[in-house]
């Protein structure tokens, strides 16, 4: 996809009143791209493979869909709906989920998914996800796999049990998967495996945690500044490799436009990751036009290798999503980080523990483990 692409739908994106959480912005589609000279049908594939078709799909049919070629109009709606009939699906299955571990005296967080999608777009629909992400003590993860069981979910990996004790002591999150196969569970217990460094410990997560009114239903989930915290660190594990990461961030950044940034930046700074908040606050300022602190901003910029950095992930947005080279996801991860014992500590934790995939592939005696 050739960049001018790119640089029209985020100028779409960055005055979508779903992004932007106002009903003034105003858009002269012309002035991204002429016209005559847009691919449509590249831009909607764009949009799709970044993750922001529903957004970019609620955009053009609200306030370009006379400038649309009819095709694309059909193909929009058909997003729109398949989006709507997803989110639906999934707010459906959260709340059976939420309703069976909280009558079993289970508690239970959820975050990302439709949540996020109303918290930054204000509607369940307008963001891609596909699996359910929900948060809970570590000493409930095997008494939730059994209630998940009797809802229909199975583990993603059949582990032996000393494979799932390591799992559990080492890992951030077991993966279940409906029998059906329509939807797939996220059990976390921890923010981050402990090789990717998280600043915020669990205990304080929950003491910090809220309810929500999600579609008229009361969801537990985390306090804004520990979201974005969440969303900062997820988005610096997966190298920010889709635009919608950015994207909700960005609009969660414009729907909370007086939050504390210094308080932030505080926590950040214990954990030696303020380089992987200033990577974000850049990517949100240049491609969503985020309201960040200007002398932040200006940080960011200031910082040759960090710009560098984030060009590079705008460059993967415009080609179709491929998995990196794990030397490459290193060099981008070391780089978010600031301290030398911190990138130290990174790669000697990512070197000696083994992920489900090593388990299952070489099989080590118990004893081992």
């Amino acid at each position: 996809m050739p960049p001018e692409l790119l640089a029209t739908l985020t100028a779409l994106l960055r005055q979508c009143p779903a992004v932007t959480g106002r009903k003034d912005t105003r858009m002269a589609l012309a002035s991204a791209t002429p016209e005559t000279e847009l691919d449509w049908r590249a831009l909607v594939t764009l949009a799709s493979a970044q993750g922001v078709g529903p957004l970019l799909a609620e955009e053009l049919l609200s306030r370009h869909s006379g400038r649309l070629p009819s095709c694309i109009v059909t193909q929009l709606r058909a997003m729109q709906s398949a989006a709507t009939a997803r989110a639906l699906m999934q707010l459906g299955e959260l709340l059976r989920v939420q309703n069976h571990l909280q009558a079993a005296g289970v508690p239970m967080l959820s975050f990302k998914g439709q949540l996020l999608a109303q918290q930054a777009y204000g509607a369940v629909n307008l963001r891609s996800c596909f699996d359910l992400d929900l948060f809970v003590h570590g000493a409930d993860v095997l008494r939730v796999k059994q209630l998940l069981g009797e809802l229909g979910y199975q583990p993603e990996f059949a582990f032996l049990p000393h494979q799932e004790a390591d799992l559990l002591r080492m890992e951030c999150e077991y993966t279940f998967i409906r029998r059906d196969e329509a939807m797939r569970i996220d059990l976390q217990w921890r923010p981050r495996a402990r090789h990717f460094v998280f600043p915020v410990p669990p205990e304080e997560l929950w003491a910090r945690s809220e309810s929500i009114q999600l579609q008229g239903f009361e969801v537990g989930t985390f306090g804004l500044d520990d979201l974005l915290v969440i969303l900062i660190s997820h988005g610096a594990k997966h190298t920010w490799n889709r635009l919608e990461l950015v994207c909700s961030l960005g609009a969660l950044l414009h729907r909370n436009p007086d939050f504390d940034w210094d308080r932030l930046e505080a926590t950040m700074r214990r954990v030696g990751a303020s380089r992987m908040m200033l990577l974000a606050a850049h990517l949100a300022v240049e491609h969503l036009a985020a309201p960040v602190p200007p002398a932040l901003a200006a940080r960011a910029k200031a910082d040759p290798v960090l710009v560098a950095l984030a060009g590079e992930c705008a460059m993967r947005w415009t080609v179709p999503p491929t998995p990196q080279p794990l030397l490459s996801t290193l060099r981008r991860h070391l780089q978010m980080r600031e301290r030398l014992r911190d990138r130290v500590r990174h790669c000697f934790w990512l070197m000696v523990t083994p992920t489900p995939q090593d388990w299952l592939a070489r099989p080590l005696p118990r004893h081992l483990h």
